[in-house]
């Protein structure tokens, strides 16, 4: 239980309202644990009362041996039932009394009768709002829980994403978040409700015991509660394991289902639909088989609880029938019973809703106690104006134990326009990701106007870098609000004129509703070179010092390249800018070129120095014009 009390926090929000619905709560429980059964007690017997002959022979009796004498007699006869009678014909007196004998009669009836719906009443609306102000609340945490791990998320390096499928952190995020909200509110609500209930009908046979020795026998047969709690434990323990394994394989399903909607045009074309619905019926197939599990083991302590109270009951009813109780007797004391065994059972029932949650929560603590890697300095440093000049002093980094860089030094004049070239898993990517801080070196260092990245701001560092990746990424939304992404407060002449430095202006004029059309899920609505420019107009808007192209043309064929070349090169004048590039027309741009291999720059130089001096550059460059 300990492990959630960090998350009852989000309740202090809304403590009003939570603590209204466990007032509403409490007052449900009084009406359940003690109410109905005084109503059985109190209330019945007054209802069915017996004839009126009944006064006249307590009445003769009286008269003949004596008030003090005829109750003895009486109470030795029939025990607690004439006690019941008395005050049955005590109340009956006072309306006979009040308003005579045929109406006082009638109006005891309609009083006595009206307290069984007002009893019900009341209980229905404490119930009603016990439920609806603790939903409310439950909400709320849900929200918060659900805010606090997508929040974390964005601050989690890249390389804790390359280790986790996306659909499966989509199932941690809305599953398991719903369910840590159930344990957070709706079993807060029961700890508190189902005691107050247990209590108020501990303390309603506590009443009777004191006042009819017969009714101790019943507060004897409560001491089967403890043997409710062992199966309880056991099948807590076995529903934890399964409830873990179940959210796993509902995240693989939920990540089957991610990738199939993210790659129907590659579905198609290799024919996958039946692989893939084969693999997405086989994970619902055995999430079925394990909620099935989870079931079981949630609602098999119900009936095991419900068993023992019917023994308990049985017991305490041959009791009672020996002992000469009669049914107006033994009737309320029955109910009081059950309400006693009813809040075990449901405590049962939190148990394992608790060991549910505690195999969410070790989903969800993945995420939330994942080391977020790159950070905001304590006391960060403000630089207005950033020039652009980057310097590594040997930087080194590694993915876990396979080296990417190692031991980079080189400087980068403010406005140079550099080239990253050299084969795959050179390091190239990784080096350029170092500017953004997306990862930071495991030695070395990178500043930035001769400020150490790792000073500044996570928000005011990447205000002043841009990045134009080799896929554009549109968000959903229109094109103008998609371009404004580069500037949030930019206004609509600035985004327009955005788009006319990226060439993109002429084609967003012919579309429906111009810079209102919406672009679709990732941009589905628009050509790759559509969305690339966008991408570029985005850059443009934004007009940082620092920038970034990660094979910005690569994915475009040749007609597209040759177009937005001329968009890049506008693009990068006068900013310091990093081109990764595999095909070599796309550096002829640059001012300057780097050569890496295995982690090392083994080449830096312009275009005919490194062609005519560098063998790997060569080498690349024959391939590419083969």
């Amino acid at each position: 239980m300990k492990r959630f009390y960090p998350y009852f926090a989000y309740l202090k929000q809304v403590k009003l309202t939570f603590f209204a619905g466990i007032l509403a709560g409490v007052v449900f429980a009084a009406a359940s644990g003690f109410g109905m059964p005084f109503m059985v007690k109190k209330v019945f017997p007054v209802i069915f009362s017996g004839k009126p002959e009944v006064e006249k022979v307590v009445g003769v009796m009286n008269e003949a041996v004596g008030e003090e004498e005829a109750d003895r007699l009486l109470g030795e006869a029939f025990g607690g039932e004439m006690d019941t009678r008395r005050e049955t014909i005590a109340i009956r007196s006072w309306f006979e009394e009040k308003f005579g004998p045929d109406k006082g009669r009638t109006m005891m009836l309609v009083t006595a009768a009206a307290l069984v719906p007002l009893t019900a009443l009341l209980r229905g609306l404490a119930g009603f709002f016990n439920v609806y102000w603790i939903t409310a609340s439950g909400l709320h945490v849900l929200r918060c829980i659900q805010a606090t791990v997508f929040e974390k998320l964005q601050r989690l390096p890249l390389g804790f994403f390359s280790g986790q499928k996306t659909g499966d952190l989509i199932s941690r995020l809305t599953s398991d978040s719903s369910i840590l909200q159930g344990v957070v509110t709706t079993i807060s609500n029961d700890l508190i409700k189902q005691p107050f209930t247990l209590l108020f009908a501990f303390t309603y046979l506590g009443y009777e015991s004191l006042t009819n020795r017969n009714a101790f026998f019943v507060l004897l047969c409560l001491m089967t509660i403890p043997l409710a709690v062992m199966p309880v434990r056991v099948l807590g323990k076995k529903l934890m394991r399964r409830a873990g394994n179940m959210q796993k394989v509902a995240g693989d399903n939920t990540a089957i289902l991610a990738e199939t909607l993210g790659a129907t045009r590659e579905v198609r074309a290799f024919n996958l639909e039946d692989m893939l619905a084969k693999r997405f019926l086989a994970g619902v197939k055995r999430w079925t088989e394990l909620h099935l599990k989870v079931i079981k083991y949630r609602y098999f302590v119900p009936p095991i609880i419900e068993m023992l109270a019917a023994a308990a009951v049985a017991a305490a009813l041959a009791y009672g029938a020996n002992r000469g109780m009669t049914l107006s007797e033994f009737l309320p004391l029955v109910i009081a019973l059950y309400m006693c065994y009813d809040p075990i059972k449901k405590l049962g029932e939190v148990h394992n809703r608790l060991k549910q949650g505690e195999a969410s929560l070790d989903r969800l603590e993945v995420i939330l106690k994942a080391e977020e890697g790159v950070t905001d300095p304590e006391h960060p440093v403000e630089v207005p104006d950033v020039q652009g000049r980057l310097h590594f002093a040997g930087m080194s980094f590694a993915y876990g134990k396979a080296a990417a860089l190692n031991g980079v030094s080189l400087e980068i004049p403010a406005g140079q326009i550099v080239a990253l070239v050299g084969p795959s898993g050179a390091g190239k990517t990784t080096f350029a990701s170092m500017i953004p801080r997306f990862y930071d070196p495991v030695q070395g260092s990178v500043s930035l106007d001769g400020v150490d990245l790792r000073e500044f701001r996570l928000r005011d560092l990447r205000d002043h870098i841009t990045l134009v990746p080799q896929e554009a990424v549109l968000f959903s939304g229109t094109i103008a609000e998609n371009i404004r992404l580069g500037r949030m407060d930019a206004d609509e002449e600035a985004v327009v004129e955005a788009a006319k430095q990226a060439n993109a202006h002429d084609f967003i004029l012919k579309l429906p509703n111009g810079y209102d059309t919406q672009v679709g899920e990732r941009g589905a609505q628009l050509s790759g070179g559509q969305k690339q420019r966008i991408s570029i107009a985005r850059a443009f808007l934004k007009d940082a010092p620092v920038l970034i192209l990660d094979e910005a043309t690569a994915a475009l064929d040749a007609e597209s390249e040759s177009q937005i070349q001329t968009e890049l090169a506008n693009l990068a004048r006068g900013r310091t800018t990093l081109i990764i590039a595999h095909r070599f027309s796309t550096i002829r741009i640059a001012d300057r070129i780097l050569v890496f291999d295995g982690g090392r720059i083994v080449g830096d130089g312009s275009f005919d120095e490194l062609e005519a001096g560098n063998v790997l550059f060569r080498s690349l460059l024959e391939k590419q014009r083969h």
